[in-house]
């Protein structure tokens, strides 16, 4: 990224055919975080590309095998602080849903393959995920984002930032 560029963080929803969610919980040292997979745009890739690279990268799915073509279904901004720190962090996440035949859900890895740090990959209910710590902040719409088809050809809906308000790290 360069200049005054936001930086973007594309990431999927990954359900199972079971309406169940794929998350990656990070032990942190303000507690447990629960991550939706996906990571940054790289100079010049596009949105779909990079989210099929991150997968792959992270939990050894290939989305492009799997003939999913992922569209961004959620917006969001963030304009945060980190524990400790006093410059703002932002990022503009873009959220996809993609919904996986069971062949590939069993696929996924059970840890997330290139973390520096602890973690798990899980699949809860989406109400399971109900009040805990979810990056991006997106627990209000999980059930309706892995039960309900998105409109054919809509808009990224544009959900509320996350701020230091809203929002605090782990």
């Amino acid at each position: 990224m360069t200049g005054d560029t936001v930086p973007v963080r594309v990431c999927a929803l990954l359900v199972s055919p079971d309406g169940r969610v794929c998350v990656i919980r990070r032990h942190r040292p303000g507690g447990v975080q629960h991550s939706l997979p996906g990571g940054l745009l790289a100079d010049g890739e596009q949105p779909a590309d990079a989210l099929r690279r991150e997968i792959r990268e992270e939990l050894g799915l290939d989305l492009v095998a799997a003939d999913v073509d992922p569209a961004p279904r959620f917006e969001q901004h963030q304009a945060t602080t980190r524990p400790g720190g006093s410059r703002l962090f932002l990022r503009r996440h873009l959220v996809c849903v993609v919904h996986l035949p069971q062949a590939l859900a069993d696929g996924v890895a059970l840890v997330e393959l290139d973390a520096a740090d602890t973690t798990e990959v899980l699949w809860p209910a989406p109400a399971d995920l109900a009040g805990s710590h979810l990056y991006p902040d997106i627990g209000e719409h999980l059930v309706a984002a892995a039960t309900q088809a998105a409109p054919a050809a809509a808009a990224p809906v544009l959900l509320p930032a996350m701020t230091d308000a809203s929002y605090q790290w782990r």
